[in-house]
This record gives structure tokens, sequence and C-alpha cells, in this order.
């Protein structure tokens, strides 16, 4: 579970570069909106800020008339049953000291808006996928290099012997079209087990 402490996170990036600096706790809503985290405030909610189910995968929490954040996220920590899962995001080192005191962990303002911007970025520019190998086929190399395990092809070594049978038996590198089924039902499958 991710709390942030969110008037201290807007407070650490109206001093940063970037495009996640100088916002309103809206904007902030809008850029973690597709997240699953939880932002806690300080006192009520005012009226140009967003209301509680304006997100559906944040939780936005209001600590209460006369309350800190810092207590109603301390009083999270301390009702929950997994605080090792609880990570608050949050520069007040008073805070931090408290939530590692219940076990809970917490990251810095920084680190989380690196991160943020990481996760936005992957957001609009996904790594193409690589295209998945069907089952049963085989690529060019794989298929080459099985035909030199089996002495279809030269080996590296500059000294290969010429094609033919070598005195243990076994089929030497052949070209691929030379092949015959005769050649394929020749090979002797116990030279390679042991």
């Amino acid at each position: 579970m991710l709390i942030v402490d969110a008037y201290n996170l807007l407070h650490a990036a109206s001093g940063r570069r970037g495009k996640i600096t100088g916002l309103s706790l809206r904007q902030l809503c809008d850029v973690c909106a597709e997240m699953k985290l939880t932002l806690v405030m300080d006192g009520v909610r005012k009226p140009r800020e967003p209301a509680v189910d304006d997100y559906a995968t944040l939780q936005l929490q209001w600590a209460g008339r006369g309350r800190s954040a810092d207590d109603a996220i301390v009083n999270m920590c301390e009702s929950s049953t997994g605080r090792r899962d609880i990570c608050v995001v949050t520069d007040d080192r008073q805070l931090q000291s408290r939530v590692k005191h219940l076990g809970a962990r917490a990251l810095h303002c920084g680190m989380f808006l690196r991160q943020l911007h990481t996760y936005r970025h992957l957001q609009r520019h996904p790594a193409p996928a690589s295209p998945a190998k069907p089952v049963g086929e085989t690529t060019a190399g794989e298929t080459q290099f099985w035909m030199r395990v089996f002495g279809f092809l030269p080996s590296v070594q500059a000294d290969a012997p010429k094609p033919g049978k070598s005195p243990s038996g076994v089929q030497t590198p052949r070209a691929m079209e030379e092949l015959t089924e005769a050649d394929i039902d020749a090979i002797d499958m116990r030279v390679f087990l042991d």
C-alpha cells in the first residue's frame, strides 16, 4: 500500500525542475490517476480540490478539521495488520521516523517523483513488444546450432573433417541441400547420449 503525504509531496515538487512541478492537488491526482495509492491531506477538503470519488484508483483522504495528514497517516499505519507492506511518501523526517517505528517503510518525495516521471514516460512510450516465437517453430540460429551439433554444418573449428562418415560413424559436416531422408535416418543418436 502506497500512502502519500500529499501536501508535502506538492511542496517538494514545487522546488523541482521538469514537468512535474508547481502542481495543484487536482493536477497531482491527474498525474497519478492510473496508479493505486492513497493521498492524505491536512484538514478538510477545499472547494477547488477533487472530491473523494473523482478518481477510480486513487483513495483521497483528508485528516479532518484541525488534524494533520501526519497523524492520519500514523493512524492508518497503526490500524493496519500489514504494516510491512505500507510505504509512506514524505520528506517529513519526523513522519518518516514515526512510520518506520511502526514497521512501515518511507520513501523520499524526490525518489517518488523520479519514479512517477519514469512511469508516465513508459505509459506514453511503451517499449515495443518482442514478437512471441510460435511453439514448434525454430529460428535460423537454432537450426544452425543443431545442424552443427549433428555434424551437418562445419563447426567453428578451422580443421573440420571432410564430409562423409568419420571413423566413429558420426555424420560429418555436409551442406543442408545435400541431405536426403536416408542421411537423416542414418544418424545414430546413441553417439550423442551418455
